[in-house]
């Protein structure tokens, strides 16, 4: 007999997401508490972790094709008006 293979599906977080709204608001709290570095996608990948459910590393692809190289610009450039 052979073992189950359980394989999760990731989501790839877009604005096209259910969860977008959700992640969208705790990354503006953070940003608003703790500001933007400008230089990584800290505060965004630690969202992401702890949201579960999420290939954060092809959504981190996904934020910079988009213009997305850290946490404000996300925010700016990813997040349609």
């Amino acid at each position: 007999m052979g073992a189950d293979i359980y394989t999760e599906t990731l989501e790839v977080l877009t604005p096209d997401s259910p969860r977008w709204e959700t992640f969208v608001a705790q990354l503006d709290a953070l940003l608003g508490a703790r500001g933007c570095d400008a230089k990584s996608q800290r505060l965004a990948t630690a969202i992401m972790r702890k949201m579960g459910g999420i290939d954060v590393e092809e959504t981190l692809a996904y934020f910079e094709a988009h213009g997305g190289y850290c946490d404000c610009e996300i925010l700016l450039n990813v997040e349609p008006l």
